[in-house]
């Protein structure tokens, strides 16, 4: 498998700088001194089964997951103890699984929703770069967002996340309950999203394939633990890594 469009080189910089994250629910552990790292404009993957603690990673980071102890460090700052809504003010993204549009409002409030940290004259600009991108959004941006597919919801919950123009985009199962193209197509947006704005990418998925291809690492997460990290095209030559999980 190619690994066809992300960055080679990630501009110079870390984004995001985990070092011994654990995480739990009670007294349960979810996640066990974890190391991991995003650099500026890198689209990264981590892969596990349900249950191996990806999205609690995803809401550590983003301050949602308070149970938690460790150094996160972010575009330089130490963001430990910082509530989610200072770290999305600071430029954080996080597209969760479920539920990621608001489904009684329109596409297009949906979208503008996403602008919380934008200035108004920024908006309607940034409202034509998502169209371009989506088109299927623009024709449908009168019409109630529970009303789409859920390929389109996905494009949409994404494409909330970008209108903010976040310097850190955390996804969690982007290609969930999708058909193989759809998914394919969702992966692509997000390769050409993180290209043209250099937004780095963190994304948690069980598509493989696709998150594999616009990858260029992958850290595989089983039981709370990052067992492996490797370049992504390595990975994409494994035939069994369903095995390392």
């Amino acid at each position: 498998m190619k690994n066809e469009i992300h960055n080679d080189t990630a501009t110079s910089g870390t984004s995001l700088k985990i070092d011994g994250l654990s995480a739990r629910y009670d007294k349960r552990a979810v996640l066990t001194d974890i190391d991991l790292s995003v650099g500026a404009g890198e689209i990264i993957a981590v892969l596990g089964h349900n249950g191996a603690g990806k999205t609690t990673l995803l809401q550590s980071i983003m301050g949602i997951h308070v149970e938690r102890s460790g150094r996160i460090e972010c575009f330089g700052a130490d963001i430990s103890r910082q509530p989610y809504y200072r770290n999305a003010a600071s430029g954080i993204s996080f597209t969760p699984a479920d539920a990621p549009v608001f489904r009684p409002l329109s596409v297009e409030a949906n979208l503008r929703l996403g602008t919380y940290a934008t200035a108004p004259a920024d908006i309607d600009e940034r409202l034509e770069g998502v169209y371009a991108t989506f088109p299927k959004l623009k024709e449908r941006r009168l019409q109630a967002a529970g009303t789409l597919s859920g390929g389109e919801q996905r494009m949409l919950a994404v494409s909330m996340a970008v209108m903010n123009k976040p310097r850190l985009m955390l996804l969690d199962e982007p290609s969930i309950g999708l058909a193989p193209a759809t998914a394919d197509r969702i992966m692509n947006e997000i390769a050409a999203m993180s290209k043209v704005f250099g937004t780095s990418v963190l994304i948690v998925d069980q598509n493989v394939r696709s998150a594999l291809r616009i990858s260029s690492r992958v850290y595989f997460l089983r039981m709370g633990r990052i067992i492996l990290e490797e370049p992504a095209v390595v990975s994409a030559k494994r035939e069994h890594y369903w095995d390392l999980f």
